[in-house]
This record gives C-alpha cells, sequence and structure tokens, in this order.
C-alpha cells in the first residue's frame, strides 16, 4: 500500500505541476484584438512622418491615405496612424473624404480602426461626425456602433450606429431621428 501511495504522491505531484506552469487561472494576453492595444509600451520597427499610402487593386485606387505620422510594428503587421485623412473612391465614382485624430491599419487584414473627431464628407457637401470608425477593405464597409450626427442640406440626422456600403453606396443609421430645417419644410 506504501508503494501505491509513493506513486499517487508522485502523479499528483506532476498534476500539480503541470497546472502550475498552464496557469488556467490567469488570464493570457490575447494580442488579436489590437484596436486596443497601448503602442506607447510596444517598440515601433519603424516610425514615419508624413506618410501617403495609396491602396490599389489591379489598375483603379481603392483609396489614399496620409497621415502625420506612423508606427509600423513589422511583427503585427500593424500601423498605428496619427492625423489621418483618407480618400475612397466608390465604384458609381466621386469620392468620399475621411479624417480622423488617431487610427489603426491592420495591414495584413485590410481594416482600419479610426478614433477621435473622426468626419466623413461626401462629394455632395454631407459631413458625418462620430467619436469612432472602423474600415473593412474586403467587406467594402465603413461602420461603427457610436452615435453619429449627419449634416446636409439644411437636415440634422443624428443615430447610434451606422454602416456604408462603398460598394453599392448604400447608408445605414440605426436608431435614428432626423431634424427638419429651420422653414420646416423636407424635400424629398
Amino acid at each position: 500500500m506504501k508503494l501505491e501511495q509513493k506513486h499517487l504522491f508522485w502523479i499528483l505531484a506532476a498534476v500539480l505541476f503541470l497546472i502550475a506552469l498552464w496557469r488556467p487561472w490567469q488570464q493570457s494576453k490575447n494580442n488579436s484584438d489590437l484596436w486596443t492595444t497601448d503602442f506607447k509600451e510596444m517598440k515601433a520597427d519603424f516610425t514615419f512622418e508624413g506618410i501617403s499610402y495609396t491602396r490599389n487593386i489591379g489598375e483603379k485606387t481603392q483609396w489614399v491615405l496620409k497621415a502625420n505620422a506612423a508606427q509600423l510594428y513589422e511583427d503585427k503587421n500593424i500601423m498605428d496612424l496619427e492625423r489621418i485623412r483618407i480618400k475612397f473612391f466608390p465604384t458609381g465614382g466621386g469620392h468620399v473624404i475621411v479624417t480622423a485624430d488617431s487610427g489603426v491599419y491592420r495591414i495584413d487584414d485590410d481594416e482600419m480602426s479610426l478614433n477621435g473627431d473622426v468626419k466623413i464628407h461626401s462629394e455632395d457637401g454631407s459631413t458625418l461626425f462620430s467619436e469612432t470608425m472602423y474600415f473593412s477593405q474586403k467587406k467594402r464597409l465603413i461602420w461603427t456602433k457610436d452615435k453619429v450626427l449627419i449634416k446636409g442640406d439644411s437636415l440634422e440626422i443624428k443615430g447610434e450606429g451606422l454602416e456604408y456600403d462603398l460598394q453599392k453606396g448604400k447608408l445605414t443609421v440605426k436608431r435614428q431621428t432626423a431634424v427638419l430645417p429651420e422653414n420646416g419644410e423636407l424635400e424629398l
């Protein structure tokens, strides 16, 4: 019986040792959500000032990004951007200009997160305002879950959440309210 207890002791000790190495009770650091990563704690591989980055598919320019500063983290394939201006060229023609205080561009996923004083200006003169905005080249979609305000042609639309399909040029504002122009007339 002492021999069985001795083996049981070593098995139990080995299991406890493996659990101590694995540490399931501690949260692992998951770097997959790099939208919220604090880049100040990481060392950039390259730092740029006054960059311009053009995204083409074939012969067609999809968008042109300009930023005052950028830090590239090669191992994450991410660019942290400051003072951003992006000019999109929708399929139907024309252009849409997006500006923001800062952002993160995931190069492999071709996705971007924009933060702080985000403005989207369309050629028709309307402007959209929000604090955050996300963009996916693969989905050809711009979206946010934050509050939005759209101003144009004496009409204001407020909402919470938005999707803009760059392929179709279709805008969807969620939980919206419309404010009529000062003269009370609404042209349709």
